[in-house]
């Protein structure tokens, strides 16, 4: 393998100076260095910048100039060459000068040598790679940090939007549910009760659409794993999540759960999710009066099998290859006709394969409907444990007695849970600020708090904190941020149940059932 040579550049007016150089290098190496001489001050800075020398020698007298100016303008102008600057005075001044204006050394020329040269060379040639390396890698964490920060802006922006996206339709769901209990619609007055929680429940779905493609792009999605029975996955999905769709266009739905192994180990929100994703995707594409399909079975490497079969509009062959990437759908005009983002299914995919599984989709074409397929690890079934007690139960509904401090600083919202809640026998104090809780917490013993986490003076959190600092008390955050980092920040300061806007009055219903009955094991031997 040749050897590259060490591109030298000399500056200096003494040709004599020049030789001896040259001799020094060739004894040190015969073929390790090319020397080029020029004698101009300013012709070698030109070619200094332009020819991408390795080292530069210059010489500290040069005429009416000195190297020490030379060494200063090559600095100036951002050359990256190492330069040694070569004298015959023995002046320190002269040295530390040099020094300063950015010369990697200094040799005096009267005790020059072969080995001495040489290696100020190759120290020099290090030492500026060195420093390069250090300034590649300052400017790496500069770009880390800034990208870092970029990214810490987007995730407060998109919580903030969540937030101020999810709060109003809150309020909406909850007059709503007021609305329902508190009247006696005809027909017609329920059909648009039930037009205003579905366009609102597509809303939340739309912004957790676009905040969970958020998170798994920057690898934030998280499970909550348990062991899960498909098979009651997809009851649920059909019987409940879908269910309006499914009647609404009189679609025929079959389900044929053959898989003899049916229990996954995951997380059955995201399960769920996937599952509502899949139906609600077939329904859509179903023309009225259609048919789907729903199959499980079992596949040979301990992977079981669900199949979501529709006889809608089909899907182009080359679509397929792109039918999962966040924002893609198979053309402009079904964006037009059937709505959406297009990112359900890129969720779905990436719900599936933290689980370790697999999806896919299949269709023949255009008119001949579509197959999604899922695979996912089976595991063992979950024990038979003893059956909660159901939410109309009386142990479950024991709210006589039981007093909540609702704070909550949407007005509306708070009007309408505040009125819900004592319609179903709770006693509620409303607060619209941490000052005004933390009052009314010092005159009553709350046996529950329901808090939103942004307050206009403080934070949920630090409320929940400092009233269990005082006496036991159980919470529930209902709030709009919705990360998984906020959950989990809920959980520190003592909440027990996180619950995400907008909600209606049986989530939040069901959310309080979850709190009561965790405390009557406490409660039963008193």
């Amino acid at each position: 393998m040749s050897q590259i040579p060490v591109r030298v550049l000399m500056v200096d007016d003494d040709e004599d100076d020049v030789v001896l150089a040259r001799d020094l290098l060739h004894e040190a190496d015969p073929i390790g260095y090319e020397l080029d001489w020029i004698a101009d001050f300013d012709d070698a800075l030109g070619k200094l910048q332009q020819a991408g020398y390795d080292v530069c020698l210059v010489d500290y007298r040069l005429g009416l100039r000195d190297g020490v100016d030379f060494i200063t303008q090559a600095t100036n102008r951002g050359i990256g060459a190492p330069i040694i600057l070569l004298t015959g005075q023995g002046d320190r001044a002269v040295d530390v000068a040099a020094m300063n204006a950015g010369a990697s050394d200094f040799l005096n020329k009267s005790q020059l040598s072969a080995s001495l040269l040489e290696r100020a060379i190759r120290y020099s040639i290090q030492q500026k790679k060195a420093e390069q390396q250090r300034i590649r890698l300052l400017m790496e964490q500069a770009a880390r940090a800034e990208a870092e920060a970029a990214n810490r802006s987007k995730d407060e922006f998109l919580a903030v939007l969540s937030h101020e996206l999810r709060t109003p339709l809150t309020a909406v769901l909850l007059n709503v549910s007021a609305l329902e209990q508190e009247t006696q619609p005809d027909q017609k007055a329920r059909e648009m009760v039930q037009v205003i929680k579905r366009n609102v429940d597509l809303e939340a779905r739309l912004i957790d659409d676009l905040l969970d493609l958020t998170r798994i792009a920057r690898g934030k999605l998280e499970l909550r794993r348990e062991v899960v029975d498909l098979h009651e996955q997809i009851d649920y999905a059909v019987r409940c999540s879908c269910a309006t769709e499914i009647e609404q266009k009189n679609i025929h739905v079959t389900v044929h759960a053959q898989a003899e192994f049916h229990h996954v180990w995951g997380d059955p929100a995201r399960l769920q999710q996937v599952l509502w994703n899949l139906i609600k995707n077939a329904v859509k594409f179903t023309p009225q009066g259609g048919r789907i399909d729903i199959e499980s079975g079992q596949v040979n490497d301990g992977r079981m099998f669900v199949e979501v079969r529709d006889m809608g509009i089909g899907i182009k062959p080359e679509a397929l290859p792109k039918i999962f990437n966040a924002f893609e759908q198979a053309d402009r005009s079904i964006t037009r006709r059937f709505g959406g983002l297009g990112l359900g299914l890129a969720i779905c995919k990436a719900i599936v394969e933290l689980h370790g599984g697999r999806i896919r989709a299949d269709s023949t074409g255009v008119g001949h409907g579509a197959t999604f397929r899922v695979e996912l690890p089976v595991t063992a079934s979950a024990p038979e444990n003893q059956a909660a007690p159901s939410l109309n139960s009386p142990a479950a509904r024991a709210t006589n007695g039981l007093s909540i401090l609702l704070v909550e600083d949407h007005a509306d919202t708070a009007r309408a849970m505040g009125r819900l809640l004592r319609r179903r026998g709770y006693s509620v104090h409303a607060a619209t600020t941490m000052t005004d809780a933390l009052a009314a917490a010092r005159g009553r013993a709350f046996d529950l708090i329901i808090s939103d986490i942004g307050l206009p003076d403080g934070s949920g959190l630090e409320l929940m904190r400092q009233l269990l600092a005082e006496r036991p008390i159980k919470g529930i955050a209902l709030t709009g941020f919705g990360m998984e980092e906020d959950v989990e920040r809920s959980r520190a300061a003592g909440f027990s149940e996180h619950l995400t806007k907008p909600i209606d009055m049986s989530q939040l219903q069901a959310a309080l059932d979850r709190v009561i009955r965790a405390e009557q094991p406490v409660n039963a031997g008193s």
